[in-house]
């Protein structure tokens, strides 16, 4: 159940220098080495590749073609590409000259759209103002300035009134509506500026100045449409142009451009390169199963060069190692932090225990069955590449696009999928289905049959007549039952923080957390037998010797191990413990509120219609709010429980993640074809052409 991380080793590459991009190129399209920067100790006896006139190159061209693509209208296509050397690569990419004419019809297209914009706006703007009856050219004085403005109704008459006061200066010709009034104002020379934009700043008009356009509005209007269906033309024109290039050109430039992009970064990685005259050094980490299958491939395609295992006390990169079923949930662990490349990965740890928890504190088939469809749908939708949620209210669309992006909530939504079986299945255990308790029919259809030992009706009401486990009646065995589960949890975590540290020849951290199972089954048992009614004194009854033994043990262990720090969180195991008391207290939280829902609603199905039809909206407001509590409370505490009561015990984390040189091709294909055919093996097959050297 307990995995560790893929074994890494440090690994240093040493080969004749001749070969350097070809062994780069097997490590690219291999994929399993996590290039580092050169030790220190080797570093100083080697200095760093030059740039070359082809890496210069491969620069140069990449930005010119990521330009062109740009530009060009897409054109879908499923082809892939593999080119036989960078030769072949710049070869292509400069047959690509079009340049020229993309930039011709780009800039052409721009000028356009500034046409089209600038004669929509004037469109826009005339039909807002097509009131004012006479010719526009009449608002282009030499001796004046006109404006269109918008003033709110409310505060018309006051702006009026004070433009009164200047009626030889300015003119006014206005269009009162309901909200906002129209205005059409002039304003001769011998009008100050400032006392103008004072007049409009204090009554907050909005102003802009009239388009140099002649004609009435209705002529304009007309005139400019025509104009505007012109430049629509010549756009179509254009766009027609750009395509047939694209037709041409855009799968090339589709190709050339990845594989720039990746030529880019194997320059990238050979500039960075330890090189003497004669020979070239690099540096990384590789996964211990792909070691000789990578000693091997370089050894046959590019002579002389040698991997040598180095010794370090740096710490490995992560790279996860786990079962195809249980890979979801290594989001989670990424979330909370990396597993150190020697430490145990908890992810099956997770995967377990999170979908129990999370079932246990909904418990109710109706509940998880909802969210299990709607889990489903959420996955069919993206995964099916129908991303729109209208179905969804927005205003829980947008509350879940707000925390959670796409993929992420595709990743919930298969985390939440187990939780929900098992909560359906607790559910029948507790009778629970919108808090309403349905086994009784089907029990007494299986009584018919003969079938025995069912539960029996119960005398009460408001108690559940027919579960095999109610959460209300049997409160108090629930809570024993999460009290069994946090010692449980605990007592593994500490096991197996006792394995970390003798794996990592830490004796003393190894006592102290010995000191601390002992203390932590102590403190049950001394609390069991509290519960029971069982005698404290040791000379009445023995087997408190035992636990009196496990509680001061376990503190001596502590203080031996940890110091005086220990002592000082005794009360923390405890409330570790306890913390698990929260599985049944959700759970109980969840129940009440569907039993007072359901309550209310059925009150008022004996009263009136109106109160049916009150009953009825507070019973689907109240099931809608606890479905959606539903799928964050026990998800986020579920989570805590593991994060921190669990892992607390044994976990450090603060890894980082392996992250291998390569690129993951859409378009192109690599020189060197890698199937896989299982998790740990790797056959590499160089195509007929053996790689060159530039």
């Amino acid at each position: 159940m307990v995995l560790k991380p893929v074994p890494m080793t440090r690994i240093a590459v040493l080969g004749l220098r001749k070969y350097s991009q070809a062994v780069v190129s097997i490590l690219h399209d291999l994929q399993v080495v996590q290039l580092e920067t050169l030790s220190k100790d080797v570093a100083a006896l080697l200095r760093n590749e030059r740039d070359s006139d082809t890496s210069r190159q491969v620069s140069d061209q990449l930005l010119r073609i990521r330009a062109l693509r740009t530009v060009l209208p897409a054109i879908p296509f499923t082809e892939s590409r593999r080119f036989e050397s960078t030769q072949d690569l710049m070869k292509t990419a400069k047959s690509i000259d079009v340049d020229n004419e993309v930039a011709s019809l780009e800039r052409e297209k721009e000028s356009l759209l500034t046409e089209i914009q600038e004669t929509e706006n004037n469109i826009k703007l005339v039909e807002e103002f097509t009131f004012f009856p006479e010719d526009f050219k009449v608002l282009q004085l030499s001796s004046a300035n006109s404006y269109f403005g918008r003033i709110a109704s409310e505060k018309f008459p006051d702006f009026k009134k004070a433009l009164e006061e200047h009626k030889k200066d300015i003119f006014l010709y206005f269009k009162e509506e309901k909200k906002v009034t129209h205005l059409v104002i002039v304003v001769f020379s011998s009008f100050s500026p400032q006392t103008f934009a004072n007049l409009i700043q204090s009554h907050d008009v909005k102003i802009e100045s009239v388009p140099k356009l002649d004609g009435k509005p209705e002529v304009i209007i007309k005139s400019q449409k025509n104009i505007l269906d012109s430049l629509y033309q010549k756009l179509k024109q254009i766009d027609k142009q750009l395509g047939e290039i694209s037709k041409k050109h855009f799968r090339n430039i589709v190709y050339v451009e990845e594989q720039l992009e990746i030529e880019n970064k194997k320059h990238e990685v050979i500039g960075n390169l330890g090189v003497t005259d004669d020979a070239f050094a690099l540096e990384g980490w590789i996964p211990k199963p792909k070691l000789e299958q990578v000693k091997a491939t370089l050894q046959k395609y590019s002579t002389g060069t040698t991997i040598y295992e180095l010794e370090t006390d740096e710490k490995p990169p992560t790279l996860f190692k786990n079962p195809k079923r249980f890979r979801l949930f290594e989001a989670f662990i990424r979330f909370y932090s990396i597993p150190q490349g020697r430490e145990f990965d908890p992810t099956i740890i997770f995967a377990i225990f999170f979908p129990i928890f999370y079932g246990l504190m909904i418990g109710d088939v109706g509940y998880c069955l909802v969210i299990l469809l709607v889990s489903l749908w959420v996955i069919r939708r993206v995964e099916g590449g129908k991303r729109n949620f209208t179905i969804m209210p927005k205003p829980l669309r947008s509350f879940a696009m707000l925390i959670l992006k796409k993929r992420q909530m595709v990743k919930l939504a298969k985390a939440l999928i187990p939780g929900c079986i098992i909560g359906i299945i607790l559910g029948f255990t507790f009778d629970l289905y919108f808090g309403f308790h349905l086994n009784g029919y089907l029990f007494d259809y299986l009584s018919t049959l003969g079938v025995t030992n069912l539960p029996v009706a119960g005398e009460t009401l408001n108690i559940p007549s027919r579960a095999f486990l109610d959460p209300i009646r049997d409160a108090g065995k629930l809570l024993v039952i999460s009290g069994y589960i946090g010692i449980g949890m605990i007592s593994f975590g500490l096991v197996l923080g006792i394995l970390n540290c003798i794996r990592e020849g830490e004796k003393r951290e190894a006592t102290g957390k010995v000191g601390w199972l002992a203390f932590s089954w102590g403190v049950v048992l001394f609390g069991l037998a509290i519960l029971r009614g069982q005698p404290m004194d040791p000379m009445t009854n023995s087997i408190m010797f035992a636990y009196f033994g496990l509680l001061i043990g376990g503190v001596v262990l502590m203080f031996v191990g940890e110091g005086i720090r220990a002592l000082m969180e005794l009360p923390s195991i405890v409330s570790h413990i306890l913390s698990y008391t929260r599985l049944i207290g959700i759970l109980l939280a969840s129940v009440i509120l569907a039993h007072t829902t359901d309550f209310i609603f059925l009150k008022a199905l004996n009263i009136s219609i109106p109160f049916i039809i009150l009953g009825t909206l507070i019973l689907l407001i109240g099931h809608t709010f606890n479905i959606v509590i539903g799928v964050f409370a026990p998800g986020i505490q579920g989570a805590r429980l593991i994060y921190v009561e669990f892992f607390s015990k044994f976990y450090r984390g603060n890894g980082r993640t392996f992250k291998p040189f390569g690129t993951i091709r859409k378009f192109t294909t690599d020189q060197y074809k890698i199937e896989s055919s299982n998790a740990d093996k790797i056959t590499v097959e160089v195509l007929e052409k053996k790689v060159k050297s530039p």
